[in-house]
């Protein structure tokens, strides 16, 4: 009597994905890892008054995100694409910022804004001096 050999396939839930960011840096990562999340977290944590003061580096992300701080500078540059954030380059590595620039209003470059991030920033950086 011949034995016939069955083949088995397991299908595994696997609720990660291969992740590839702009700069080439290859990772895996939970599938429920959003960047509307990441940037979120990202957001509420530049716009602290220390952040608005000295900006944060890829060390700071990574203590609140809980990743490693090359994740978090990958985190952080895609977030500077989508132009939340804008970044200083000095010896000292990078820093990234809010990006005030989007609450400039095209059509009148001139107008202060007595609200939002512009506003909190302004406050933060006058008493600071």
């Amino acid at each position: 009597m011949p034995k016939q050999k069955k083949e088995i396939t397991l299908h595994f839930y696997r609720p990660v994905m291969l992740r590839t960011f702009d700069s080439g840096v290859m990772v895996i990562q939970s599938k429920s890892h959003s960047d509307v999340e990441v940037f979120t977290r990202i957001r509420s944590m530049v716009t602290t008054p220390d952040a608005l003061r000295s900006g944060v580096t890829a060390s700071d992300a990574a203590m609140t995100l809980g990743i490693a701080p090359a994740m978090a500078k990958e985190h952080l540059l895609a977030a500077e694409g989508k132009g939340l954030l804008c970044r200083d380059v000095s010896p000292d590595g990078f820093r990234f910022f809010v990006n005030l620039l989007q609450e400039v209003d095209a059509d009148d470059i001139f107008l202060v804004k007595d609200y939002g991030i512009y506003q909190t920033w302004i406050k933060v950086i006058s008493a600071a001096r």
